[in-house]
């Protein structure tokens, strides 16, 4: 069964588009976890590289232009960035013995969260589609919801700024006193 316009979005080539995103999501992930110099700045530069990446994504799919490949490149690295360290803030000072509890609740937090959204970013696409059935409504439609979705991932930003930083201990010794001192 062929199918054209929109309806495509089931062949090979369109379930490929995605393949940038996941493998920069899965490299950077893992290479966040290894450097620890850039910590207190990792969520806010993370947002920001979802909010280029995705911002371009919008632009690429409302005026047809290419690049599509390189926003989602610049936004699994943000992806990749954000999704270790949200979840190191969130657990990171539980108890060994909740530790468990506490992974299974932001699981499941992730989830929860990921379904509405899904569900609000769908039904916005939906609301922008309206009755249009035309490749360019569809982009439109698309090109709309990223927007909304960098939106909410610059509101994201803001907020992890505001989270407690970890910031590098220095430790002061005394000779005279035979002290040290620790300073935040």
């Amino acid at each position: 069964m062929e199918t054209s316009g929109p309806a495509q979005a089931g062949t090979p080539t369109a379930r490929s588009r995605i393949i940038p995103f996941a493998v920069s999501f899965f490299f950077s992930s893992a290479a966040s976890a290894l450097d620890t110099r850039i910590r207190s700045y990792a969520l806010p530069a993370g947002f920001a590289l979802q909010v280029i990446g995705f911002g371009i994504v919008a632009l690429c799919a409302r005026y047809q232009l290419r690049g599509l490949e390189e926003g989602l490149v610049c936004a699994g690295i943000g992806f990749g960035i954000v999704m270790p360290r949200v979840i190191k803030a969130v657990i990171g000072d539980i108890d060994e013995r909740h530790a468990g509890l506490a992974s299974g609740m932001v699981m499941t937090a992730l989830q929860i969260g990921s379904a509405l959204g899904i569900a609000i970013v769908g039904g916005f696409f939906y609301v922008s589609l309206g009755a249009e059935t035309s490749l360019h409504a569809y982009a439109r439609a698309f090109s709309n919801s990223m927007a909304m979705h960098v939106a909410l991932l610059i509101l994201g930003c803001a907020l992890s700024l505001c989270l407690p930083g970890e910031r590098p201990i220095t430790l002061c010794v005394d000779s005279s006193q035979n002290s040290a001192k620790a300073f935040h």
